[in-house]
Parts: structure tokens; sequence; C-alpha cells
């Protein structure tokens, strides 16, 4: 029985996942992992250079794999190389963080350490879990969403919509991360010029209303199976406007965390409070990062929850006192309790026999 670690990935989010599931295979390497990377075309592959970056980058000594539905055996070239009986996923966005692998790994029967299908699609789509963010009372901006298809069609149900709003605006793909195709519109030149861009990203779009001068709060919530463990609470510092790709990953250039936020404590506690709410109402499981934007007035404001974030969010944990084992420890028990439960449902129905009279 194996332990594996999926990363890369069919994204424009491929590369950061590269780094998260090297990481991640770097911490792990008392479980012995099998890496398994998933290039920028879908193809899956595995081997021992996959244990760095620079060795992915390299593509070299690699051979291709791949798993059956009903089956938790990994194959290469038709011959089993592994039995997989849990999975550390690391790839973000589409393909990885939308319920696509999880469903894949639920149809093998393999445990997976990250939110189940459902929570998981509900996440990355922005559009949809503002809508769910909202019923269930947590803050959020006032938002709107449009298709592709309305706005070449239907340009003035859109308008409503903005106008309902009114500048400036925040302009974003709904199912995509990292900070990739989003913009601010001012004005009606600057929302189409940002639209064109984040539809080059998704079919459907996520407008809301721009907060100015805020800070962004992340606070991650980790379950066992059994009990949920709340981290600090980080704040990204020495960035403008918003958070870009480049404040998040350009090496040296990326903006500084400042962990723990300089917050007073009663309000540490409750973006903590809130954060295990959102994981337990959303049906999250694993690990997930609950972002939260801090307006100059004091209001905090949900704004998404990343259910593959980068790093795994270890670190917001380690920082606490949780050891690297502790924290990976924690993540499978809670992968091995997801399967246990689902194995507890029966998938076959004999009906009644008609009873004659």
């Amino acid at each position: 029985m194996a332990t594996a670690v999926i990363f890369g990935g069919k994204s424009c989010e491929h590369d950061v996942s590269v780094v998260t599931g090297v990481q991640a295979l770097g911490e792990l390497r008392a479980y012995k992992p099998v890496p398994v990377y998933i290039d920028a075309n879908g193809g899956w592959h595995t081997g021992k250079t996959l244990f760095t970056v620079a060795g992915v980058r390299s593509g070299k000594g690699l051979k291709s794999v791949y798993m059956r539905p009903g089956s938790d055996l990994l194959y290469s070239g038709g011959r089993a190389i592994a039995r997989i009986d849990e999975a550390v996923l690391c790839c973000h966005g589409a393909g990885g963080e939308d319920g696509s692998i999880q469903g894949l790994l639920e149809l093998c029967g393999v445990a997976y350490t990250c939110s189940g299908i459902l929570a998981s699609a509900l996440c990355l789509d922005k559009a949809e879990f503002k809508r769910f963010a909202s019923a269930a009372g947590f803050p959020v901006l006032p938002f709107a969403t449009y298709t592709r298809d309305e706005w070449n069609k239907n340009i003035y149900s859109v308008a409503d919509k903005l106008n309902a709003i009114g500048y400036p605006l925040m302009i974003k793909p709904a199912r995509q991360g990292s900070s990739i195709g989003i913009g601010k519109a001012s004005n009606e030149s600057e929302l189409v010029e940002k639209t064109r861009t984040a539809f080059m990203f998704d079919g459907k779009v996520v407008a809301e209303k721009l907060l100015v001068n805020f800070r962004e709060l992340n606070c991650a919530a980790l379950s066992d199976g059994s009990e949920i463990t709340v981290s600090g609470v980080e704040e990204p510092v020495g960035w403008k406007d918003f958070l870009t790709y480049a404040d998040k990953y350009a090496g040296k250039r990326a903006v500084k965390r400042r962990l723990p936020a300089d917050l007073s404590h009663e309000l540490t506690e409750r973006v903590r409070d809130m954060t295990r709410s959102v994981f337990e109402l959303a049906g999250l499981g694993g690990v997930a990062r609950v972002d939260w934007m801090l307006s100059e007035d004091g209001e905090l404001y949900l704004n998404e929850v990343n259910t593959v974030p980068g790093s795994l969010a270890s670190y917001l944990f380690i920082a606490g006192g949780m050891t690297v084992s502790g924290f990976y420890g924690r993540l499978l028990s809670s992968a091995r309790a997801a399967l246990a439960e689902r194995r507890r449902t029966v998938y076959r129905f004999a009906p009644p026999k008609s009873v004659k009279k």
C-alpha cells in the first residue's frame, strides 16, 4: 500500500501546484510517497526525478501512469506498479480543486486529503460560493454574475446587474484561482477590458463591489476526521489595490506575510470562529484556507475558500506549534475517515418481492 502525492494538472495554476507537490513530497519522506505528476496537457507520470522542481521541469526519467475506476492500482504500460490507499492532493484550480480528481479517486476507492466532490466544486466556483455564503448569513460584498453568452447576447441585462452595484468593481473569472484573470474596473471602458480578460479564463464572471484600502486576512482549518483545528490569522502585507499573481508567487518580490496578523484578540478570535463555521457549514474536509477582507471601518467580509491551499497551508499550523508530522497525520486521518464513511453507504438495492394474494 502506498501514499501518492498528486500534483500539477491542466490548469493555469500548474506551476504553483508543482511547488506545493514537491514540498509535500519532501515533508512526507517517512511515508515513502509515490509522486504522481499531471503535466500541462493532462498526462499522468511518475519517476524519481519528481522530488524536486528542477526534476519536474526537466521531464527526464518519467513513466506514464494511470488509474482505472474500480481499482486502487496505479498502472504503467498495462502493469500495476503500486497499490494506492491514500492520496495527498496538491492540484490547484480546475481539474484538481473542482471535484474532478476527487470523483476519480472515489471511483477508484482511494482516500484523498481534501474536501469532497460537492464542497470542492462549490468553493472553486466564486459565483456559487458567494450565493451559498450569503444564504448562510456570512457577510459578503455586493456581487453579480454573468456568462459569456449573456454578455454577447443580452448586454443590457448585464448592465442592469452592474448598475445595481455601482463602480468601482472587481472583475474575476468565476472558476479560477491565484488572482489569474482578475482586474478592477472604474468605468465602462475598463469594465469591457477586464471582462474580456476574465472570459479568457472562464465562461462565467463575478463582478463585486471593489473594497478600497482593505486588509486581507487568511485563516485555515484542519480536520482529522473528528476534530477541527483552526490556525492563527495571517495578513499579507506590501501589496497595492489587490493581491496579484506576482504578489503571491514572484519569489523575492512576493509580498511578505505577517503571522500572526496585527489584530486585537477579539477580532482574531472572530476570524477564527467564523473560519470554523465556514468549514463546517460548507461541508469541508482535510485542510482549507478561508480568505477574509477587513474594511477601513472594521467590517469583515468573506472573500473565498481554497480547498487545496498553497503549501497546503501547513505553515499556518506549524507556526502555532504543530509539527510537520502532526499536520500530515491529521490530514491523512481525515482522508481515511472520509473513505470509511463512504464505505458505510449501501450501493445495492433489491426491491421487495411482490406478495401474491
